[in-house]
């Protein structure tokens, strides 16, 4: 007798009755290894993925297939290019194979992002390294809104989009993809109650419908990039499965940081000296070191705060000097709405190549806003003042206060704006001196016509063309100006009255993956520059978390100051260009009632 038959019941024992006489598993010996190496890969999935599916993973990789396959609440947190993506890829078709009829999905806060397991990782990458794999496919598709490979065993992975229209949906397993990414709400009410345990046909018979040790839990399954500690769901989640690890109650918890990808030459040492360079601290930390950044006790603007704010995908470029030059249009210049109002705001460095001190040039779309209520007789517009929209931030050390003016000049032309703020401190000064007079740009071969002081009369005067538009607002701050400044720019990011572009990341999956420019040209140099605005943005934010703030006793001031040699001259030029807007506001509640409301007779 086969020594495996001590292992096996009596329907086990005599399942190799239900096939005809030819076939493979009417032998019981063949069925108990069936039996025996199916329990084996189900205990140690890595080997099913080596051994059988031949598909080679690193150390690491086997490790965490390994403990997936042991476990149900599983959270991955690791930084980028450490093939969190390709573990899970992996998991996922080893599951469905051992698990007959599973329903594994994968969900996203966009279907690009989602669609990227099933089309690069598995039927690319996964099938051409295994033929085995390729013939356990039944069928696939990667059409949008229809997204799914089905295996031959009843099994299927889908790919769904993690917002409210998903309901409905059932699994026995999901993995949410950059879980970070989606709303909790969403998480609570719509994801988890997909899930519901696989309950194979067998479990249905009465010799096994009451075993407790053969019914199986749903898994569970949070990947993410690491975040900012700013109250992200994916930490509690985190916490409960590391939690649970320590436990041993299914739980698992793991982390891989830029080392992995260093020793395993996902990524070599040239690229990560190369992208720390482009990046600021706290992105590197986050994306390459895999580190939870969290706010300071004295900060005034927080993570969340600012971070709540990056939502517009309306980017804006400058022209070259070549399209300048050849008369070509900017096809990345934005529509202006009806009443929009456009800035170019402005902080000055003096001293060229300065590391710890930039020239900032903000580009911000002041968009008029209201509400309007209808009834039998009236409809009444309540206008609620400017939606601040930044749409492009550069930064430079050319310290020349004449090459800045001509900068500011440039932008000033090719974003259509209808004024510039100016920090008129220190050298600043020198900037809207030269900004009142005639400006020639060699660069682009055009004189400019001087523009004027709008509201101080010391600087106007500089200003002799007697035609010279009135479009600079100079800001000369003092220390309670810079305290209503902050206390202004702070209550306008709570309010959601200002809008930041998104992420990088998010733009290189929404934005800068349509953009031809950007990605058909083989110059890393070009593609980078259409990164900066969101470079940039990213940087502002960073900077702006990072201050430090006190409330002076006596008057109630707050200050707001650097840590060390850090930096804070995107805060100022953002938070003048706000505070520009604000007096805009102000203007229109004191001189016309037509601002808080019109009327118009139906």
């Amino acid at each position: 007798m086969n020594k495996l038959s001590v292992y096996a019941d009596d329907m086990q024992l005599n399942l190799y009755k239900n096939f005809p006489s030819t076939h493979f598993l009417s032998n019981s010996n063949n069925v108990l290894h069936v039996l025996a190496w199916g329990t084996f890969f189900r205990r140690n999935m890595h080997r099913f993925v080596i051994d059988y599916l031949k598909i080679q993973l690193y150390e690491y990789q086997a490790i965490a297939i390994y403990m997936m396959g042991i476990c149900n609440f599983i959270c991955i947190i690791a930084s980028r290019n450490d093939a969190k993506s390709f573990i899970v890829a992996v998991y996922a078709v080893a599951r469905c194979l051992l698990y007959k009829g599973t329903k594994f999905r994968i969900g996203a806060s966009t279907e690009k992002q989602a669609k990227l397991i099933v089309s690069e990782k598995i039927m690319d990458e996964l099938c051409e390294w295994s033929p085995i794999l390729r013939r356990e496919i039944k069928d696939y598709s990667i059409r949008s809104s229809d997204i799914y490979v089905k295996f031959r065993n009843g099994s299927k992975i889908t790919v769904f989009v993690a917002n409210e229209n998903a309901r409905g949906l059932r699994s026995n397993a999901i993995c949410r993809e950059e879980c970070r990414q989606i709303k909790k709400k969403v998480e609570d009410s719509v994801i988890s109650p997909f899930q519901t345990p696989r309950k194979p046909q067998y479990m249905f018979k009465p010799e096994y419908k009451n075993n407790k040790q053969l019914k199986e839990q749903p898994i569970d399954i949070y990947i993410s990039s690491s975040w900012y500690d700013d109250g992200n769901w994916m930490w509690d989640i985190s916490e409960q499965a590391l939690k649970a690890m320590k436990e041993h109650k299914g739980g698992l918890m793991l982390a891989f940081d830029e080392s992995i990808a260093i020793k395993h030459e996902l990524k070599t040492i040239e690229q990560l000296i190369k992208e720390k360079k482009k990046q600021d601290p706290a992105t590197w930390k986050i994306e390459f070191l895999n580190l939870k950044v969290r706010d300071s006790l004295s900060s005034y603007f927080t993570y969340s705060m600012l971070m709540n704010c990056q939502v517009s995908k309306y980017v804006f470029y400058p022209r070259t000097t070549l399209d300048y030059k050849s008369h070509k249009k900017n096809k990345y210049l934005i529509p202006k709405l009806d009443n929009e109002i456009r800035i170019i705001s402005n902080d000055f460095a003096f001293v060229a190549g300065n590391q710890n001190d930039n020239s900032v040039y903000s580009c911000i779309r002041g968009i008029p806003e209201s509400i309007t209520y209808e009834n039998e007789n009236h409809t009444v517009e309540i206008k609620r003042g400017y939606r601040r929209s930044f749409s492009y931030m550069e930064s430079n050390q050319m310290g020349d206060t004449t090459l800045q003016a001509i900068r500011i000049r440039q932008l000033y032309e090719d974003f259509d704006a209808d004024y510039i703020v100016v920090d008129a401190r220190s050298g600043g000064s020198q900037v809207v001196y030269a900004l009142q007079k005639v400006l020639y740009d060699e660069e682009r071969g055009v004189e400019y016509s001087p523009l004027k002081v709008m509201n101080n009369d010391e600087y106007a005067k500089v200003c002799s063309d007697p035609n010279a538009p009135a479009c600079i607002y100079v800001i000369n701050a003092t220390q309670v100006l810079n305290s209503d400044i902050a206390i202004a720019f702070r209550k306008n990011l709570i309010e959601n009255k200002i809008e930041f572009l998104v992420s990088l990341n998010i733009a290189q999956q929404e934005i800068l993956s349509s953009n031809q420019d950007y990605i058909s040209s083989p110059d890393t140099d070009v593609q980078i520059e259409y990164e900066r605005p969101f470079l940039e943005t990213q940087a502002m934010i960073n900077e702006c978390a990072e201050l430090q703030y006190e409330k002076m006793p006596q008057t109630g001031i707050i200050k707001i100051h650097e840590q060390g040699k850090k930096r804070k001259d995107r805060y100022t030029s953002c938070s003048y260009g706000s505070y520009f807007f604000d007096q805009l506001e102000l203007d229109s509640f004191c001189s016309s009632s037509d601002y808080e409301y019109a009327t118009f007779i139906n």
